[in-house]
């Protein structure tokens, strides 16, 4: 349980990657980090593990002071009470299920005590019975839950997820997004998730910050950066925008077909209609703009005119 603030943190290595970054990460969510390639993401967060050294700045883990350049004060990662879940798993192939997780643990705790944790962590990521198997005997996802009971093994503060789920196909993806929510939240800890998928942000995170060229463009809640963004760029990132000028957008889910003998501001060309499983994208040529509407069914080229709902309309 531990909320972290950084403070005017800047780290550069042949030129900035973040940049003068206040930011206040609350305790007990799942924050995710987003943005594009180069943004900075999994920089920040080696600067909070303690892998990365910033150039400038603090770092406070609730009331506790953890970094300060003007101190040369740096507590190492090992004494920040968290944990770490990487993309590629990082588990001993020599070693079982059992020693890969208690292999963390075991120099602090009696063989008693560590048996009983890993047999916890083991029965948390639903892998009870797997503690003497090996980890090429397991499939990728099993692989992850693994590397997940070794975080949960060390009774974190904080655990910090690295692009952890990208290696999975997407309808394993979605259950251990699932599963990973639901085990953070049970054991009150604090989460932070690095994806650049931004569906994957909005399943799991409470709480979204979303990264450009190292400095924060805007954080909250996924529908309050959604329905809210501050600026084009925002927009964009979370979601699907139909400009209507270089102010102003709507989404594909607020504009709908209007009755073709009517007439009105939005009128458009037809261009095509793409089959997406649940609707079809429907791609409409409007003036220097291309729209995307929702649609049930596909339409063949054609001018059209669309309504939108104004109480939806995007200023930035």
């Amino acid at each position: 349980m531990v909320a972290i603030k950084l403070q005017h943190v800047s780290k550069s290595y042949q030129g900035p990657v973040i940049k003068d970054l206040n930011l206040t990460i609350p305790t007990q969510q799942i924050t995710a980090l987003v943005g594009p390639s180069g943004s900075g993401k999994s920089t920040l967060l080696n600067l909070i593990a303690g892998l990365t050294t910033p150039d400038s700045g603090q770092i406070w883990f609730d009331e506790h002071l953890i970094f300060d350049a003007e101190q040369s004060l740096n507590r190492p990662p090992a004494k920040r009470q968290l944990a770490m879940v990487f993309q590629d798993f990082a588990l001993w192939p020599h070693m079982t299920v059992y020693q890969n997780i208690a292999f963390a643990i075991e120099t602090r705790l009696s063989k008693a005590e560590c048996q009983q944790r890993v047999d916890w962590a083991l029965t948390q990521v639903s892998l009870a019975n797997y503690g003497q198997r090996y980890p090429r005997e397991l499939s990728g996802g099993q692989q992850q839950r693994v590397a997940l009971a070794r975080a949960l093994a060390t009774q974190p503060d904080l655990i910090l997820f690295d692009e952890a789920l990208s290696a999975l196909d997407p309808q394993l993806r979605r259950q251990l997004q699932q599963d990973i929510s639901a085990l953070v939240k049970a054991h009150h800890l604090t989460a932070i998730f690095v994806t650049h998928d931004r569906q994957e942000a909005l399943r799991i995170a409470d709480n979204i910050v979303l990264l450009h060229d190292g400095q924060v463009v805007q954080s909250g809640t996924a529908a309050n950066i959604y329905q809210h963004p501050c600026n084009q760029f925002a927009a964009r990132f979370m979601g699907p925008l139909n400009q209507i000028d270089a102010h102003t957008a709507v989404r594909p889910e607020h504009v709908h077909l209007a009755d073709q003998t009517a007439d009105g501001p939005y009128r458009g060309q037809i261009l095509t209609s793409t089959f997406m499983g649940d609707h079809y994208d429907t791609l409409v040529q409007m003036a220097d703009y291309q729209w995307h509407l929702n649609t049930n069914l596909p339409y063949a080229p054609a001018t059209i005119t669309m309504t939108v709902d104004s109480s939806a309309i995007l200023t930035y």
